[in-house]
């Protein structure tokens, strides 16, 4: 089976993570994306190029296994990498000589940068009319902040991430993961998969945006409207455990005497009092009623960790679950990618890659006809330069003189 994209091919004009996050959702669909990547191979910021590590052992030399790996790795796979200078000449006639055969371009430059480089919307667009022609950035292609350095920690700053994170003393807290970046790769993907139905029924290419300020401030969701709406003011998570600044306990994560456990409804507070053996808090005036349990938050969850550090997570997770309680474990990274769940719905999939067998997060959409897949390791380097030119019809000795001007 194939995915809903194949047949789409993306030229994919992206670096770091809210760009080839989406192009990669777009491949695992099918799509062929072809990354066009810096002659030279160099990071944006001009490291080395360590995609597989600095001495190509990334996850089996402890040294050798840096962040920065990750993020090309997790972010690449079942793409083909060519390699050109877009400020050569000849390497942007190259890529406008591909163009009438694309059916996306994807960049996630700053605002600009592609029109300064001749590969701009008009300029694509004129090429190839119905082009769906995505630009990622960080705040956006105009206003106060367009032109300033668009990255994840910053825009939770600006956006509220780090308030409705915060601790229990008011202090804001940054996400451990890239929010910023991974919602504006779902935005993007989405905005993209949707403007190809459109052409599908209408023949119109169109130009979408997606930013990584957008896409924090939207995905604060319920968080979001609370604040805009009400007036309780700034959010305060008290204590660090609960969950979420605004909602009555139990809502977080709970200490046992082995770990931690997940609860997340107030509904069940009589069974779950019940089960660990305390009085019925529901039916004290300081834990009855949404208002005087939210202000009591903190001696209700003394109480209930009091009672739950008696017993393993897994005793109390075995326990409430035979009652149909809201209740899990909080796993480390290590028993989350080891779950049953995890394994049944094929969410870590081995690859061979050139270091040797990696693994990778799986695809989170299941469609019963087309299903998504994990085919190909993130590419080396300029590795299918030669095989993608060949075919949009580049002869050998096109592409012999691409690489003697240096081009390619």
């Amino acid at each position: 089976m194939t995915g809903p994209l194949h047949g789409t091919t993306i030229l994919d004009f992206t670096e770091r993570m809210q760009g080839p996050y989406a192009t990669q959702m777009l491949a695992d669909m099918g799509a062929d994306v072809i990354k066009v990547e810096r002659r030279t191979s160099l990071t944006p910021d001009g490291r080395p190029d360590d995609r597989y590590g600095e001495r190509s052992s990334y996850g089996s030399d402890p040294e050798d296994s840096k962040i920065y790996s990750s993020g090309f790795l997790a972010n690449n796979r079942n793409k083909r990498s060519i390699t050109v200078d877009l400020k050569n000449p000849a390497g942007v006639r190259m890529i406008e000589r591909m163009l009438p055969s694309v059916d996306v371009v994807y960049e996630n430059f700053r605002p600009g940068v592609m029109d300064r480089l001749g590969l701009g919307y008009e300029r694509c667009a004129e090429l190839r009319p119905g082009l769906v022609y995505a630009s990622a950035t960080g705040y956006g292609d105009d206003g106060p902040y367009a032109r300033k350095p668009g990255q994840d920690v910053l825009v939770e700053g600006l956006t509220g991430w780090g308030r409705v994170n915060g601790d229990a003393d008011g202090r804001p807290v940054p996400v451990g993961t890239a929010i910023a970046d991974t919602l504006g790769a779902m935005n993007g993907a989405y905005a993209v998969a949707c403007a190809l139905v459109h052409r599908a029924a209408t023949g119109e290419g169109q130009k979408v945006g997606v930013n990584l300020f957008d896409s924090a401030l939207a995905g604060l969701a319920e968080w979001g409207f609370h604040a805009l709406n009400t007036p309780h003011g700034e959010p305060r998570r008290r204590p660090t455990s609960h969950a979420s600044p605004w909602t009555p306990p139990p809502y977080g994560f709970y200490r046992t005497a082995d770990g931690h456990i997940a609860l997340s409804s107030g509904r069940q507070i009589g069974t779950l009092c019940r089960i660990i053996g305390i009085e019925d808090l529901s039916q004290d005036e300081r834990f009855s009623a949404y208002w005087s349990r939210f202000e009591n938050r903190e001696d209700f969850t003394r109480r209930i960790e009091e009672a739950l550090t008696r017993r393993s997570t897994a005793e109390w997770v075995e326990l409430m679950e035979a009652e149909d309680m809201f209740v899990a474990p909080v796993n480390t990274m290590a028993q989350a990618f080891a779950d049953p769940q995890t394994q049944h719905n094929d969410m870590v999939v081995q690859l061979e890659t050139p270091v040797g067998e990696l693994g990778f997060l799986g695809a989170p959409y299941h469609l019963s006809r087309t299903p998504a897949s994990v085919r190909t390791p993130p590419p080396l380097h300029g590795q299918h330069t030669d095989e993608v030119l060949s075919e949009f019809a580049f002869t050998a000795e096109e592409i012999a003189a691409l690489r003697a001007d240096q081009a390619i």
